[in-house]
């Protein structure tokens, strides 16, 4: 029996062009109906969160990657790196010419490099979309040189993104490995990204810190996500479900696969697996969305059998 469901957010939740489909709040309130708690479970800071995302009222928030755990109003984890590792960072950033950010709970500051890096990426996976304008709004992340800013936070960072070329990011993971822990090291635009985290953190060791605080097992907990920093949330979830154009990492780990936002995913899978009824009104305008984007069914395996299906669904 399902008793809580862990979402991350940025394409699992949410679309970046679209933005919340009106499936999530349904499902969400058809879960709520059946006592199943929702927890929102992602690599934002609770201060970007977008508004649509908030109003859906979690029960809880895993952000900053597991570096916060908050269970109704009470912060029940909080992990930073320490401030010689943050400056060591730096030293190492400094005239390399590599992109850098560092998170706190309520800011993300940037070099130039980042700042460009991110904000050409975010506009290039909403190009063409009429409510450009919008999207940037909602999203929450202002992509800017803030950097000079940083030293008002130094001591509550937790989340440290480099971008470079292959041998500056292979040479900080040696320099850093075992003092941090590495998120993500991967290929982004041409470029080599390296995600790091202070010791303890990370969205799965936050999810079984949840679970055993809420007295939940394992097994009756579930969670979507898109992203290779998903992989140890859908590890410590008893199903674990990897979201259409996700990271082919990730689906070596999942149950199944759901469509993407724009496809109703989540809404269909928690239908599919009997989770939620569906609607009456859902199944009169079913026919209209199979037509746009096919029937949506789901491809389901055991965990760690999904990768040869990349080609297919990636």
């Amino acid at each position: 029996m399902t008793e809580v469901i862990y979402f991350d957010i940025d394409g699992t939740l949410r679309d970046e062009k679209q933005g919340l489909p009106d499936s999530v709040c349904r499902a969400i309130t058809k879960c709520r109906e059946k006592g199943i708690l929702i927890v929102i479970c992602t690599g934002r800071n609770e201060e970007s969160i977008q508004e649509d995302v908030k109003a859906l009222n979690a029960d809880g928030v895993i952000s900053g990657d597991g570096c916060g755990v908050r269970w109704k109003q009470k912060v029940l984890k909080h992990i930073a790196f320490s401030i010689e590792i943050v400056q060591e960072i730096l030293e190492e950033v400094k005239g390399s010419g590599s992109g850098a950010s560092f998170e706190s709970d309520n800011s993300i500051y940037m070099n130039a490099e980042a700042a460009l890096f991110y904000k050409e990426d975010f506009e290039k996976k909403i190009c063409g979309d009429q409510g450009a304008e919008k999207r940037k709004e909602e999203n929450r992340i202002f992509y800017e040189n803030n950097i000079s800013q940083l030293w008002k936070e130094i001591g509550k960072v937790h989340k440290v993104c480099l971008i470079g070329d292959g041998p500056f990011i292979e040479a900080i993971k040696n320099k850093f490995n075992g003092v941090v822990e590495i998120s993500q090291i991967r290929e982004w635009n041409h470029r080599m990204y390296l995600e790091m985290l202070p010791p303890g953190s990370g969205k799965g060791r936050a999810v079984k810190f949840l679970n055993e605080y809420l007295n939940i097992r394992k097994e009756n907990s579930m969670s979507f996500g898109d992203g290779e920093n998903d992989v140890g949330m859908l590890l410590e979830s008893g199903i674990g479900i990897a979201v259409k154009g996700c990271s082919e990492k990730l689906l070596r780990y999942a149950d199944s696969v759901c469509g993407s936002p724009a496809e109703d995913g989540i809404y269909r899978e928690l239908i599919q697996r009997k989770i939620i009824d569906e609607d009456i009104e859902r199944t009169v305008k079913k026919s209209e969305k199979e037509k746009r984007y096919g029937n949506g069914k789901t491809l389901v395996a055991k965990r760690g059998d999904l990768s040869d299906l990349s080609e297919k669904l990636l």
